[in-house]
């Protein structure tokens, strides 16, 4: 039986492409049509029912007249009406499938899952075929093969993953809640309205607000809200640990004092303790070992820059009523970076996995905690052990022995306190290392416990999957772009030394990535429009604070792997400015890797004549965009001087290296 030719599916190609960038296009509007000004997490209601996307025969006439777009412009390019009837007739089969199975996907959301995983399906095959009729080296040939099936299973296992990951972009009913409820409205019982006749719920919670070198006047602010909480039966252990300057922990014991005579009672207690191990986790432990109330039921975590709502405790703790639920988070959320380039960049980066990722997983059982504005049941996490000190993140580590011990967790899109963005683009970048780092040392730890039944516990939802996909996410990156370049550049060697003829490309070739790259822009609009950002200018700006973590994010995938202890660094927000070549200077690795593809791109250009105009302009196109991520890096660098220091200089600690 012959061999398929490539040519036969490019017409499946096409239509699939513009199927999808019509569906992402029609997704957004009615998404955002129908919701309205209701983002930033309070769009979904207390019971969390999200019904969006319009009357359902209106939707079904939509999408019928985006598919007929799709199929006319298709059929006119190339002429033919047959051939297109197999990929529309899978596409309505999977519509339907997902129709009868998918209840809780608004019907956009069904048509961009459904077109998504036959778009996976058909770009293998198709990648497949144009290997074959490309004379390549046996090896070469087979490699690449191996890699396109590769590529096909992990794409699979993201498309899963953004089932949870784009709920919110995809989702009209939930079964969790995403907003807390409001002062008068019943709590929540396993998600369930409370009897009238319940016992008013109050249990004891402690506070813990661990410091080290901060700015005294920042932790007298954080503690200031604490004090205004609406809530009364609770503690605050304030517990700076290795703060050799006085200057520094003094005023705030001094605050503490100040603030349990202006409330009546003892609220705040207040501890230094030097020398004390395990960094912030290890601060952790010595509070709960002993030094906290032992009637305590609810331990929570806030960091030091933190202002937390008077609301935080009232409306969250009624959560704790299911003795199922083990931690509660609340999104990282940040203030004080209005009118500044750099600190704008900063806070979109953070915010669509912050404000529209981490609801999805959640309501797939997979959230996590986050290290500050966060609840966590005391008994839990007194029975699991603890806060992990081996562990760079261990905030969320704690939340999988959490889970695998059988408690539930969830994670709120409503904001109920806002930090400060780190200062200096090193420290930002540190940051990210341990955000990155952390995950991959959990799953080098905890791989057993997701394996599925019954050789591990059961854990909530999509738990498992969800985690390991998580923690392994930044070595699929650096696999996925190593494998890819490996194989390119191989190709293009073996042009430029006369073992292969030139390299035509498919005629279908740019119009695909042109449609996939607009397809991208219209989804991450989308996410941007659902956390709250509006304006055109800071999505870029998010956008190119996210390439610039480029290098750190694949290192740091790497670093986790390692049983090397790592050093557990503090972010510090008031890093000093600097100058010029202080500033580039934590950028030197960006700048070569910058440099090195900036260079190859140039050479594959200039070598046209011998690749081909096509495979060159590919492969440069590749290589140049690499090299706009890692100058991204000095780019954020050389942004962040203009940032002025509004709570005054750093102190002499600022930085230092806190053994974990």
């Amino acid at each position: 039986m012959p061999i398929p030719a490539r040519a036969d599916f490019d017409p499946w190609m096409l239509f699939l492409g513009l199927l999808t960038f019509c569906v992402a296009v029609w997704s957004a509007y009615r998404r955002d049509t129908i919701a309205g000004d209701q983002q930033l997490g309070g769009w979904i209601n207390l019971k969390g029912d999200m019904r969006i996307g319009g009357y359902l025969p209106r939707n079904i006439i939509e999408l019928s007249i985006i598919t007929a777009l799709a199929f006319g412009v298709t059929a006119a390019v190339f002429g033919e009406v047959r051939t297109l009837l197999v990929p529309l007739g899978a596409f309505l089969l999977a519509l339907s499938l997902r129709q009868t199975m998918g209840w809780r996907l608004t019907l956009p959301g069904m048509a961009w899952l459904s077109v998504e995983a036959l778009a996976v399906a058909v770009s293998w095959w198709w990648l497949c075929l144009l290997i074959n009729e490309i004379d390549l080296p046996f090896w070469n040939e087979a490699a690449l093969y191996l890699a396109a099936t590769i590529a096909m299973g992990i794409g699979y296992l993201g498309w899963i993953e953004r089932i949870a990951r784009e709920a919110s972009l995809t989702h009209q009913h939930w079964r969790l809640p995403n907003r807390a409820p409001q002062p008068g409205e019943q709590p929540l019982r396993s998600h369930r309205r409370v009897a009238a006749h319940e016992e008013p719920f109050e249990p004891r919670v402690s506070v813990h607000l661990p410091c080290y070198a901060e700015p005294p006047q920042v932790v007298k602010q954080t503690m200031d809200c604490l004090a205004a909480q609406d809530y009364q039966n609770f503690e605050v252990i304030v517990i700076d640990n290795n703060t050799k300057d006085e200057a520094l922990w003094r005023p705030l014991e001094a605050h503490a004092e100040l603030l349990n005579r202006r409330l009546g009672r003892e609220v705040f207690r207040f501890f230094h303790v030097a020398p004390l191990p395990g960094a912030k986790a290890g601060a952790l432990n010595w509070v709960l070992d002993g030094r906290m109330d032992p009637t305590a039921e609810i331990v929570s975590v806030i960091d030091a820059d933190y202002l937390a709502t008077p609301d935080f405790l009232s409306r969250l703790v009624p959560f704790f009523r299911d003795k199922r639920v083990g931690y509660l988070q609340t999104p990282h959320d940040y203030r004080e970076y209005e009118g500044n380039a750099y600190l704008t960049g900063c806070h979109w980066e953070y915010m669509p996995n912050n404000k529209v990722d981490m609801c999805g997983v959640s309501e797939y059982g997979g959230a996590f905690t986050i290290g500050t504005m966060c609840l966590l049941r005391a008994e839990g996490l007194r029975r699991v052990g603890g806060w992990a000190e081996w562990c760079l993140t261990e905030d969320s580590e704690v939340s999988v022995r959490l889970r695998a011990a059988g408690y539930r967790g969830m994670y709120l899109g409503e904001t109920f306190g806002r930090g400060l963005i780190p200062d200096g683009f090193d420290d930002y970048k540190k940051q990210r290392f341990r955000w990155t780092a952390g995950p991959v040392q959990q799953l080098r730890r905890h791989w057993k416990l997701f394996l599925p039944e019954p050789y591990a516990r059961p854990m909530p939802g999509w738990t498992k999957l969800l985690e390991v996909l998580r923690c392994s996410a930044p070595l699929h990156t650096l696999s996925g772009l190593v494998l890819g370049l490996i194989g390119v550049t191989a190709i293009a060697v073996a042009v430029l030394l006369g073992a292969m003829d030139p390299i035509q490309l498919a005629p279908i070739t740019w119009p695909m990535i042109g449609l996939g790259l607009a397809t991208g822009l219209v989804r991450n609009w989308h996410r941007y429009r659902l956390t709250g950002c509006h304006r055109i200018p800071d999505m870029i700006r998010g956008e190119i604070a996210r390439a610039s973590l480029t290098y750190i994010v694949l290192i740091s995938g790497v670093a986790g792997l390692s049983n090397k202890p790592h050093a557990w660094r503090r972010t510090p927000k008031f890093g000093e400015s600097g100058g010029f070549v202080s500033a580039l200077s934590c950028t030197i690795p960006e700048m070569v890797l910058g440099a090195i593809t900036f260079a190859i791109a140039a050479f594959m250009l200039w070598s046209t004549p011998v690749l081909g105009t096509g495979f060159a302009l590919l492969v440069g196109s590749v290589y140049g965009f690499l090299s706009l991520r890692f100058f991204a890096a000095p780019y954020m660098a050389l942004l962040a001087l203009a940032k002025p220091v509004p709570q005054g200089e750093a102190p002499a600690e600022e930085g230092k290296l806190i053994e974990g």
